[in-house]
């Protein structure tokens, strides 16, 4: 089967899960061994693919989502971004907060 068939990491774990199975074998002539490792690494590499794929997909669905009007914007996206925002906002408050507490106790 070639590598770009398969369309989903479950379909990748299962052709890898039947590898592992068969190289467990420890009647499997050293040649079908190599050929599996090898189709194995293409698999990691395909499944590499598909998750530089996903991260790439969801990076444009959250670009959409911040550039759409406020009524149209998704709003699962929303609270995802604005805690993330309030997260660096606190690391930047609290790290001047906690300089301003060590030198007043100097």
């Amino acid at each position: 089967m070639a590598l770009e068939s398969y369309g989903s990491f479950e379909e990748l774990k299962s052709r890898l899960d039947e590898i592992v199975q068969a190289v467990n074998d420890k009647d499997l002539p050293l040649d079908q061994a190599l050929s599996l490792y090898e189709e194995a690494v293409g698999l990691g590499l395909r499944a590499s693919d598909l998750l530089e794929q996903g991260i790439d997909e969801a990076s444009v669905q959250e670009a959409l989502a911040s550039e759409a009007p406020a009524g149209l914007a998704d709003d699962s996206a929303q609270p995802a971004v604005s805690a993330a925002g309030a997260h660096k906002e606190g690391q930047a408050d609290g790290g001047a907060a906690q300089q301003g507490q060590a030198a007043a106790s100097v």
